[in-house]
């Protein structure tokens, strides 16, 4: 598997959240198809039904969910990434992610 990041240490950690949150998101689906499609809720997997348990339920809190996630996600791609020119990609390419990210 290529090196998300050159520090050694970073790259096992950002590896290890990236698998348990992949783990979480299968079972959370099993659950959601065989047993209750609320555990599907983007509010619930983030557990903020404990502060509002009303956001939890319902079609329309479901969609909403899905709308905030669909929000965060363009955020994302407009503000926080860049795009890859050459000069990126080869860098990228090259497990140099770090430096990319202090700049």
């Amino acid at each position: 598997m290529k090196p998300m990041f050159s520090n050694r240490f970073i790259d096992a950690l950002a590896k290890t959240i990236l698998f348990f949150a992949s783990t979480h998101l299968l079972i959370l689906t099993y659950i959601g198809i065989r047993h209750d499609i609320d555990a599907l809720n983007a509010f619930n997997i983030m557990s903020l039904n404990s502060f509002l348990p009303s956001l939890g339920q319902g079609v329309i809190n479901f969609l909403l969910s899905y709308c905030m996630v669909a929000g965060v996600y363009l955020v994302a791609y407009l503000y926080l990434s860049k795009p890859a020119n050459k000069e990126n990609r080869d860098s990228l390419s090259q497990g140099n992610l770090d430096s990319k990210l202090t700049e």
